[in-house]
Protein backbone atom coordinates (compact mmCIF):
# COMPACT_ATOMS: atom_id res chain seq x y z
CA UNK A 1 0.00 0.00 0.00
CA UNK A 2 2.78 2.35 0.73
CA UNK A 3 2.64 3.19 -3.55
CA UNK A 4 -0.39 4.81 -2.79
CA UNK A 5 0.49 7.02 -0.24
CA UNK A 6 1.50 9.64 -2.66
CA UNK A 7 -2.23 9.58 -3.99
CA UNK A 8 -3.74 9.70 -1.00
CA UNK A 9 -1.48 13.29 0.39
CA UNK A 10 -2.41 14.70 -3.20
CA UNK A 11 -5.77 13.78 -2.12
CA UNK A 12 -5.74 15.25 1.26
CA UNK A 13 -3.85 18.17 -0.06
CA UNK A 14 -6.64 18.95 -2.82
CA UNK A 15 -9.19 18.42 -0.40
CA UNK A 16 -7.67 20.81 1.57
CA UNK A 17 -7.18 23.47 -1.13
CA UNK A 18 -10.85 23.50 -1.74
CA UNK A 19 -11.36 24.23 1.82
CA UNK A 20 -9.06 27.09 2.06
CA UNK A 21 -10.16 28.91 -1.36
CA UNK A 22 -13.38 28.09 -0.11
CA UNK A 23 -12.82 29.83 3.31
CA UNK A 24 -11.00 32.87 1.79
CA UNK A 25 -13.36 33.88 -0.54
CA UNK A 26 -14.50 37.53 -0.55
CA UNK A 27 -17.71 39.70 -1.87
CA UNK A 28 -16.60 42.10 -4.05
CA UNK A 29 -19.24 44.86 -5.94
CA UNK A 30 -20.35 43.12 -9.22
CA UNK A 31 -18.79 45.12 -12.51
CA UNK A 32 -22.71 46.09 -13.11
CA UNK A 33 -22.87 47.45 -9.61
CA UNK A 34 -23.43 51.13 -11.20
CA UNK A 35 -26.13 50.63 -13.27
CA UNK A 36 -28.15 48.69 -10.53
CA UNK A 37 -27.79 51.56 -8.31
CA UNK A 38 -28.48 54.04 -10.86
CA UNK A 39 -31.84 51.74 -11.51
CA UNK A 40 -32.29 51.56 -7.37
CA UNK A 41 -32.47 54.80 -7.23
CA UNK A 42 -34.66 55.49 -10.11
CA UNK A 43 -37.33 52.80 -8.24
CA UNK A 44 -36.76 54.74 -5.05
CA UNK A 45 -37.84 58.06 -6.49
CA UNK A 46 -40.77 56.37 -8.04
CA UNK A 47 -42.02 54.92 -5.08
CA UNK A 48 -42.19 58.61 -3.88
CA UNK A 49 -44.44 59.94 -6.25
CA UNK A 50 -46.69 57.03 -5.86
CA UNK A 51 -46.95 58.03 -2.42
CA UNK A 52 -47.12 61.51 -2.57
CA UNK A 53 -50.00 60.95 -5.41
CA UNK A 54 -52.08 58.83 -2.91
CA UNK A 55 -51.88 61.11 0.13
CA UNK A 56 -52.71 64.16 -2.61
CA UNK A 57 -55.51 61.91 -3.49
CA UNK A 58 -56.39 61.64 0.04
CA UNK A 59 -56.56 57.92 0.16
CA UNK A 60 -55.30 56.98 3.19
CA UNK A 61 -51.91 54.66 4.13
CA UNK A 62 -52.99 51.31 6.68
CA UNK A 63 -50.27 51.68 9.08
CA UNK A 64 -50.93 47.82 9.95
CA UNK A 65 -50.78 46.39 6.52
CA UNK A 66 -47.90 49.27 5.42
CA UNK A 67 -45.85 50.13 8.20
CA UNK A 68 -43.43 51.56 6.24
CA UNK A 69 -46.15 53.63 4.74
CA UNK A 70 -44.66 53.55 1.08
CA UNK A 71 -48.36 53.71 -0.67
CA UNK A 72 -47.92 50.43 -2.38
CA UNK A 73 -49.86 48.46 -0.50
CA UNK A 74 -53.49 47.62 -1.16
CA UNK A 75 -56.36 46.23 0.59
CA UNK A 76 -57.67 43.01 1.77
CA UNK A 77 -60.49 43.32 -0.30
CA UNK A 78 -61.58 45.56 -3.20
CA UNK A 79 -63.85 45.30 -5.77
CA UNK A 80 -60.94 44.63 -8.61
CA UNK A 81 -59.55 42.26 -6.49
CA UNK A 82 -58.97 38.83 -8.42
CA UNK A 83 -56.87 36.29 -6.15
CA UNK A 84 -55.55 35.89 -2.82
CA UNK A 85 -52.14 37.30 -2.34
CA UNK A 86 -49.34 37.24 0.80
CA UNK A 87 -49.36 40.49 2.54
CA UNK A 88 -45.75 39.48 3.64
CA UNK A 89 -44.70 38.90 0.14
CA UNK A 90 -46.10 42.47 -1.49
CA UNK A 91 -44.41 44.20 1.42
CA UNK A 92 -40.99 42.60 0.56
CA UNK A 93 -41.38 44.33 -3.06
CA UNK A 94 -41.61 47.56 -2.00
CA UNK A 95 -37.27 47.79 -1.70
CA UNK A 96 -36.11 50.13 -4.59
CA UNK A 97 -33.03 47.72 -4.56
CA UNK A 98 -35.57 45.54 -6.48
CA UNK A 99 -35.07 47.63 -9.62
CA UNK A 100 -31.47 46.61 -8.82
CA UNK A 101 -32.20 43.07 -9.08
CA UNK A 102 -34.12 43.08 -12.45
CA UNK A 103 -31.28 45.61 -13.96
CA UNK A 104 -28.75 42.28 -13.03
CA UNK A 105 -31.02 39.90 -14.82
CA UNK A 106 -31.86 42.31 -17.94
CA UNK A 107 -27.97 42.45 -18.19
CA UNK A 108 -27.57 38.57 -17.92
CA UNK A 109 -30.09 38.12 -20.52
CA UNK A 110 -28.11 40.38 -22.90
CA UNK A 111 -29.86 43.24 -22.67
CA UNK A 112 -28.29 46.43 -23.85
CA UNK A 113 -29.34 49.94 -25.16
CA UNK A 114 -31.70 50.60 -28.11
CA UNK A 115 -33.09 46.84 -27.12
CA UNK A 116 -36.51 46.22 -26.99
CA UNK A 117 -38.07 44.32 -24.51
CA UNK A 118 -41.94 42.63 -24.10
CA UNK A 119 -43.12 43.22 -21.26
CA UNK A 120 -46.50 41.86 -19.26
CA UNK A 121 -47.52 43.67 -15.81
CA UNK A 122 -50.20 41.99 -13.45
CA UNK A 123 -51.51 44.67 -10.98
CA UNK A 124 -50.40 42.10 -8.21
CA UNK A 125 -47.10 43.77 -7.28
CA UNK A 126 -47.09 47.15 -8.37
CA UNK A 127 -43.65 48.08 -6.39
CA UNK A 128 -42.20 45.05 -8.88
CA UNK A 129 -43.92 46.40 -11.63
CA UNK A 130 -41.99 50.10 -11.51
CA UNK A 131 -38.82 48.75 -10.53
CA UNK A 132 -39.36 46.74 -13.89
CA UNK A 133 -39.95 49.53 -15.91
CA UNK A 134 -36.90 51.89 -14.27
CA UNK A 135 -34.69 48.58 -14.79
CA UNK A 136 -35.24 48.90 -18.36
CA UNK A 137 -34.92 52.58 -18.68
CA UNK A 138 -31.41 52.37 -16.66
CA UNK A 139 -29.97 50.11 -19.22
CA UNK A 140 -31.67 51.84 -21.93
CA UNK A 141 -33.98 49.57 -23.58
CA UNK A 142 -37.49 50.45 -25.19
CA UNK A 143 -40.53 48.68 -23.65
CA UNK A 144 -43.59 47.64 -25.05
CA UNK A 145 -45.54 46.71 -21.90
CA UNK A 146 -49.09 45.48 -21.40
CA UNK A 147 -50.84 45.39 -17.67
CA UNK A 148 -53.71 44.34 -16.38
CA UNK A 149 -55.99 46.05 -14.03
CA UNK A 150 -57.38 43.36 -11.59
CA UNK A 151 -55.14 42.41 -8.63
CA UNK A 152 -54.66 40.02 -6.29
CA UNK A 153 -54.79 41.09 -2.31
CA UNK A 154 -52.47 43.58 -0.85
CA UNK A 155 -51.87 44.83 -4.48
CA UNK A 156 -53.11 47.37 -7.00
CA UNK A 157 -56.32 46.20 -6.08
CA UNK A 158 -58.14 49.81 -5.03
CA UNK A 159 -59.98 50.75 -7.51
CA UNK A 160 -59.68 54.65 -7.31
CA UNK A 161 -55.69 53.88 -7.25
CA UNK A 162 -54.98 51.25 -9.31
CA UNK A 163 -51.54 50.70 -10.72
CA UNK A 164 -51.76 52.65 -13.67
CA UNK A 165 -52.76 55.53 -11.66
CA UNK A 166 -49.44 54.74 -9.91
CA UNK A 167 -47.69 54.66 -13.06
CA UNK A 168 -49.29 57.93 -14.11
CA UNK A 169 -48.16 59.38 -10.95
CA UNK A 170 -44.39 58.39 -12.09
CA UNK A 171 -44.75 59.18 -15.66
CA UNK A 172 -45.80 62.27 -15.15
CA UNK A 173 -43.23 63.68 -12.89
CA UNK A 174 -40.42 62.61 -15.72
CA UNK A 175 -39.19 59.93 -13.51
CA UNK A 176 -39.77 56.86 -16.14
CA UNK A 177 -39.36 56.77 -19.70
CA UNK A 178 -40.82 52.95 -20.55
CA UNK A 179 -44.42 52.67 -19.82
CA UNK A 180 -47.68 50.73 -20.23
CA UNK A 181 -49.30 51.27 -23.95
CA UNK A 182 -52.27 48.64 -23.70
CA UNK A 183 -54.30 47.11 -20.63
CA UNK A 184 -57.09 45.05 -19.79
CA UNK A 185 -59.32 44.17 -16.84
CA UNK A 186 -57.60 40.98 -16.16
CA UNK A 187 -59.56 38.88 -13.34
CA UNK A 188 -61.50 36.31 -15.18
CA UNK A 189 -61.32 35.74 -18.49
CA UNK A 190 -59.25 39.09 -18.56
CA UNK A 191 -62.23 40.55 -18.72
CA UNK A 192 -62.92 41.53 -14.90
CA UNK A 193 -66.31 38.97 -14.90
CA UNK A 194 -66.20 39.24 -11.11
CA UNK A 195 -66.27 43.08 -11.13
CA UNK A 196 -69.50 45.15 -10.70
CA UNK A 197 -69.45 46.63 -15.09
CA UNK A 198 -70.03 50.25 -13.55
CA UNK A 199 -66.83 49.98 -11.45
CA UNK A 200 -65.07 48.58 -14.48
CA UNK A 201 -66.21 51.39 -16.70
CA UNK A 202 -65.17 54.25 -14.43
CA UNK A 203 -61.59 52.66 -14.29
CA UNK A 204 -61.43 52.34 -18.08
CA UNK A 205 -62.66 55.84 -18.52
CA UNK A 206 -59.56 57.32 -16.53
CA UNK A 207 -57.16 54.65 -17.70
CA UNK A 208 -58.30 55.74 -21.64
CA UNK A 209 -57.67 59.38 -20.53
CA UNK A 210 -53.97 58.79 -20.00
CA UNK A 211 -53.73 58.10 -23.87
CA UNK A 212 -53.48 53.88 -23.38
CA UNK A 213 -55.40 51.42 -25.77
CA UNK A 214 -58.01 49.03 -24.16
CA UNK A 215 -57.85 45.66 -24.60
CA UNK A 216 -60.66 43.48 -24.88
CA UNK A 217 -61.08 40.33 -25.92
CA UNK A 218 -63.37 37.04 -24.98
CA UNK A 219 -61.54 34.47 -27.23
CA UNK A 220 -58.09 33.33 -25.33
CA UNK A 221 -56.15 32.64 -28.43
CA UNK A 222 -57.41 35.60 -30.18
CA UNK A 223 -56.27 37.27 -27.13
CA UNK A 224 -52.52 35.84 -27.28
CA UNK A 225 -52.54 36.55 -30.69
CA UNK A 226 -53.46 40.47 -30.48
CA UNK A 227 -50.65 40.88 -27.61
CA UNK A 228 -48.04 38.88 -29.52
CA UNK A 229 -48.81 41.07 -32.64
CA UNK A 230 -48.13 44.42 -30.17
CA UNK A 231 -45.02 42.40 -28.74
CA UNK A 232 -43.31 41.82 -31.79
CA UNK A 233 -44.71 45.18 -33.31
CA UNK A 234 -41.32 46.97 -32.44
CA UNK A 235 -39.35 43.93 -33.79
CA UNK A 236 -38.20 40.97 -32.10
CA UNK A 237 -37.69 41.60 -28.04
CA UNK A 238 -34.27 40.06 -26.76
CA UNK A 239 -36.24 39.13 -23.84
CA UNK A 240 -39.85 38.89 -22.50
CA UNK A 241 -40.32 39.92 -18.51
CA UNK A 242 -43.38 38.83 -16.77
CA UNK A 243 -44.14 39.94 -13.47
CA UNK A 244 -47.16 38.72 -11.35
CA UNK A 245 -49.66 36.31 -12.47
CA UNK A 246 -52.35 37.23 -14.55
CA UNK A 247 -54.45 35.23 -17.28
CA UNK A 248 -52.40 35.78 -20.33
CA UNK A 249 -48.86 34.90 -18.75
CA UNK A 250 -49.70 30.90 -18.71
CA UNK A 251 -52.78 30.74 -20.36
CA UNK A 252 -54.29 30.06 -17.12
CA UNK A 253 -52.50 26.53 -16.56
CA UNK A 254 -51.70 25.92 -12.96
CA UNK A 255 -47.69 25.80 -13.89
CA UNK A 256 -47.44 28.89 -13.21
CA UNK A 257 -47.11 29.20 -9.29
CA UNK A 258 -44.38 26.39 -10.07
CA UNK A 259 -42.54 27.74 -13.08
CA UNK A 260 -39.03 28.54 -12.45
CA UNK A 261 -38.63 31.93 -10.78
CA UNK A 262 -36.04 34.60 -12.39
CA UNK A 263 -34.40 33.69 -15.36
CA UNK A 264 -35.70 30.91 -17.62
CA UNK A 265 -32.94 30.27 -20.70
CA UNK A 266 -34.32 28.92 -23.53
CA UNK A 267 -32.44 25.47 -22.67
CA UNK A 268 -34.58 25.36 -19.50
CA UNK A 269 -37.62 23.56 -19.17
CA UNK A 270 -41.07 25.37 -19.62
CA UNK A 271 -44.38 23.29 -18.56
CA UNK A 272 -47.47 25.36 -19.72
CA UNK A 273 -50.48 24.67 -22.16
CA UNK A 274 -49.66 28.11 -23.76
CA UNK A 275 -49.56 31.38 -22.77
CA UNK A 276 -46.77 34.41 -23.21
CA UNK A 277 -44.08 32.76 -21.25
CA UNK A 278 -44.42 29.37 -23.25
CA UNK A 279 -44.24 31.67 -26.64
CA UNK A 280 -41.52 33.43 -25.92
CA UNK A 281 -39.40 30.49 -24.65
CA UNK A 282 -40.61 28.47 -27.53
CA UNK A 283 -39.25 31.38 -29.70
CA UNK A 284 -35.73 30.94 -27.88
CA UNK A 285 -36.33 34.22 -26.22
CA UNK A 286 -34.77 34.44 -22.20
CA UNK A 287 -37.81 34.87 -20.27
CA UNK A 288 -37.73 36.64 -16.42
CA UNK A 289 -40.31 35.31 -14.41
CA UNK A 290 -41.42 37.32 -10.95
CA UNK A 291 -44.36 35.91 -9.08
CA UNK A 292 -42.39 33.67 -5.88
CA UNK A 293 -41.03 36.71 -4.39
CA UNK A 294 -40.31 35.05 -1.60
CA UNK A 295 -38.09 32.39 -3.21
CA UNK A 296 -36.74 35.00 -5.53
CA UNK A 297 -35.87 38.05 -3.39
CA UNK A 298 -33.56 36.13 -0.52
CA UNK A 299 -31.59 34.39 -3.72
CA UNK A 300 -30.58 37.89 -5.14
CA UNK A 301 -29.56 38.90 -1.46
CA UNK A 302 -32.97 40.56 -0.85
CA UNK A 303 -34.38 40.81 2.37
CA UNK A 304 -38.22 39.39 3.48
CA UNK A 305 -40.64 42.06 4.65
CA UNK A 306 -37.85 44.51 5.37
CA UNK A 307 -38.58 47.89 7.93
CA UNK A 308 -37.62 50.31 7.37
CA UNK A 309 -37.42 50.32 3.81
CA UNK A 310 -33.53 49.54 2.40
CA UNK A 311 -31.70 52.63 1.36
CA UNK A 312 -30.84 52.42 -2.35
CA UNK A 313 -27.15 50.85 -3.82
CA UNK A 314 -27.14 48.89 -0.79
CA UNK A 315 -26.96 45.23 0.20
CA UNK A 316 -26.07 41.93 -1.05
CA UNK A 317 -27.77 42.18 -4.41
CA UNK A 318 -24.87 44.23 -5.24
CA UNK A 319 -22.07 41.88 -4.50
CA UNK A 320 -20.91 38.39 -5.76
CA UNK A 321 -18.68 35.65 -4.49
CA UNK A 322 -15.03 35.59 -5.75
CA UNK A 323 -12.00 33.55 -4.68
CA UNK A 324 -8.43 35.27 -4.50
CA UNK A 325 -7.08 34.42 -7.30
CA UNK A 326 -3.60 34.31 -6.19
CA UNK A 327 -3.75 31.75 -3.97
CA UNK A 328 -5.53 29.82 -6.36
CA UNK A 329 -2.87 29.98 -8.71
CA UNK A 330 -0.31 29.03 -6.04
CA UNK A 331 -2.67 26.00 -5.10
CA UNK A 332 -2.92 24.49 -8.80
CA UNK A 333 0.90 24.53 -8.84
CA UNK A 334 1.38 22.89 -5.96
CA UNK A 335 -1.52 20.29 -7.13
CA UNK A 336 -0.24 19.88 -10.22
CA UNK A 337 3.30 19.29 -8.72
CA UNK A 338 2.16 16.57 -6.08
CA UNK A 339 0.52 15.29 -9.01
CA UNK A 340 3.18 14.77 -11.06
CA UNK A 341 5.45 13.79 -7.94
CA UNK A 342 2.69 10.60 -6.76
CA UNK A 343 2.68 9.54 -10.81
CA UNK A 344 6.33 8.64 -10.79
CA UNK A 345 5.09 6.54 -8.29
CA UNK A 346 2.93 4.43 -9.82
CA UNK A 347 4.41 0.92 -10.99
CA UNK A 348 4.86 0.28 -14.38
CA UNK A 349 2.97 -2.93 -16.22
CA UNK A 350 4.56 -4.38 -18.36
CA UNK A 351 2.57 -6.01 -21.45
CA UNK A 352 3.58 -9.69 -22.24
CA UNK A 353 4.93 -9.95 -25.86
Amino acid sequence: MKKYVRFFLLFCSLALSLLALEFTKIRTPKANAPVMKEAAVKTAAAFEAVKEARLAAEIPIDAMDDPNRTGLIGSSYSEITTTLGNLEAKRSTVNPNLGAMVTDMLLQCGVSEGDVAAVNLSSSFPAVNLAVLCALDAVGAKAVVINSVGASTYGANLPEFTYLDMEQAALSEGLIKNHTVCFSMGGAGDLGKEMPGETKETIRRRLLSYGLTFLEEADLEKNLERRMDIYLSEGKPSCFINAGGNLLAFGGGSEMTSAKNGIIWPGDSVKAADGLVFRFHEAEIPVIHLLNMKGLLPSYGLPIDPSPMPIPGEGDVYLEWQYRLPLAVFLLVLNGCLFVWAWKRLPVKRLPL
